[in-house]
């Protein structure tokens, strides 16, 4: 049996070992087979039945890309190598980027299921505030038919598929589809007033109106395409060995994880900017459609 403090390193390293799966798609048979020892006696150190041999915990480092130092003193390295994965950020809150996230949507935070959730609320309060003006109900439709179609496919697709695929694949078709899904909605927002024709059968002229939000909400849809894509580009680079490069050389890149670990937090202030370009959008139509109102009556009187 374990002391207690070598059932602390052993936590540590089940927590690596959930970290190495995750990233580099490890099975507990490929991590034994690299270490040199059997899946049984393997499983025996994870479970606590058994005690960690030293040259043992040394190669799972060298593995991990680490020192044994960082597992004995649980470092910040090792930290960054514990499991996580898009749906459930352990570490948020923890560098600047989480802090500016957490003061925006602090229910968002939780997870990626339950920011959709406040940001379809958001742009359904959004559509309500736009009254009749098209445009404005065109655009927060829009945004909010896009996130709903995202959480349609993500979580059904990380109930069915994740399970049974390893770390780089599921990091690779969930970036992969969320920037299509971007693609997909920069092309709609890009051409709106040709698809509202198509949609008003040309009989509504307001349609024709171009609004003061539209640049600047197709940069930050840019924004959140190059996010994606930024983060499909470093899961590859990240997972070269999956990629038929040799480990060896592959290694160096395996803490290229700046997007990933901080995604959640960059999409979230995108998010964030997106409502408020959207807000202010609706204010400065309201405004206008007052300001013609009036001049209308006094050209009247």
């Amino acid at each position: 049996m374990q002391t207690p403090e070598e059932y602390e390193i052993t936590e540590r390293v089940n927590a690596l070992v959930k970290g190495l799966k995750k990233r580099r798609g490890y099975t507990k048979k490929d991590i034994s087979q690299k270490l040199g020892i059997g899946l049984s006696t393997f499983n025996d150190y994870l479970n606590g039945v058994s005690s960690f041999k030293l040259g043992t915990l040394i190669k799972f480092a060298a593995l991990c890309k680490l020192t044994l130092p960082d597992i004995l003193d649980d470092t910040l390295e090792a930290k960054k190598l514990y499991s996580e994965d898009l749906a459930d950020r352990a570490n948020a809150g923890k560098n600047t980027l989480d802090f500016l996230a957490l003061a925006f949507f602090l229910p968002a935070i939780l997870s990626v299921k339950y920011m959709l959730i406040t940001t379809c609320l958001s742009f359904i309060t959004l559509i309500f505030l736009s009254g009749k003006n098209i445009n404005n109900r065109y655009l927060s439709g829009l945004m909010l038919v896009h996130f709903c179609v995202e959480l349609l496919i993500l979580y059904p697709i990380k109930l069915v598929v994740f399970p049974h695929v390893n770390g780089f694949e599921g990091n690779t078709i969930a970036f992969g589809i969320q920037f299509i899904l971007f693609v997909l909605l920069i092309y709609f927002v890009r051409f709106r007033i040709v698809i509202s024709l198509r949609m008003t059968k040309a009989k509504d002229p307001k349609v024709l109106q171009l609004n003061c939000i539209d640049a600047p909400l197709i940069v930050l849809l840019f924004g959140y395409a190059v996010l994606n894509l930024g983060a499909f580009i470093e899961n590859l680079i990240r997972n070269l060995e999956h990629l038929g490069i040799e480990e060896d050389y592959a290694r160096q890149f395996w803490k290229l994880t700046y997007i990933y670990d901080n995604f959640e937090a960059f999409n979230l202030i995108l998010t964030f900017m997106t409502v408020i370009v959207l807000y202010i959008g609706i204010k400065i139509q309201k405004r206008q459609d007052r300001q013609s109102v009036m001049f209308q009556s006094q050209k009247s009187i």
